[in-house]
């Protein structure tokens, strides 16, 4: 099938709870639905430096270090306040933020659009920063509030790789169940 020409639109994201195990490996929990996304972007962790020796260009050393995801939403679901960012749920249902909640790994789905195909990702091994807030009062017309999330998200290693993100597009046999079910590790031929 054709690439896309154009790419639009956010949906489904989704989170899932990593967990490392003692060899050093990952795995990740069912997804959870994170509704309300508004906006993503993403910005490479690292960049390249040029080397000259001879008069003239010797080298370009590129460096990937992961990426920072920003993603803006309506509002931050409850659960993932508590899955995540380690806010406790209290008896009385007040929800109170930890500041020294140990941090949570995790990985970072979600859909977008194109002329020809839709497209899914998953982000391995996201952290979060805490989240700001704030709000308006109301004038003559009604605004609504944003929040948006600053998430790091580093590569896995995946064999002699690191992999910071994996994407199926329609038609892929995954494609289906790529959101709704726990993230998989991708297997990297080797050779490749």
């Amino acid at each position: 099938m054709p690439n896309n020409k154009i790419t639009f639109g956010l949906r489904n994201v989704h989170y899932a709870i990593g967990s490392q195990e003692n060899n050093g490996s990952w795995s990740f929990d069912t997804p959870v639905s994170l509704p309300g996304a508004q906006e993503f972007s993403s910005e490479v962790v690292g960049g390249s430096t040029n080397v000259y020796a001879d008069d003239t260009l010797y080298a370009s050393l590129v460096q990937n270090a992961g990426r920072t995801l920003t993603l803006k939403f309506t509002e931050i679901p409850d659960e993932f306040k508590v899955d995540i960012l380690g806010y406790k749920r209290l008896a009385n249902g007040n929800l109170v933020e930890i500041a020294n909640a140990p941090v949570v790994t995790f990985a970072l789905g979600f859909e977008f659009q194109g002329d020809l195909k839709a497209r899914r990702v998953w982000y391995y091994l996201c952290s979060v920063t805490p989240i700001g807030e704030s709000t308006k009062s109301k004038a003559d017309s009604i605004e609504a509030n944003s929040v948006s999330l600053t998430i790091t998200a580093r590569p896995i290693e995946v064999g002699d790789h690191l992999v910071t993100n994996c994407v199926s597009a329609k038609g892929d046999s995954n494609y289906t169940n790529f959101l709704t079910t726990a993230p998989a590790i991708p297997e990297i031929p080797t050779g490749v």
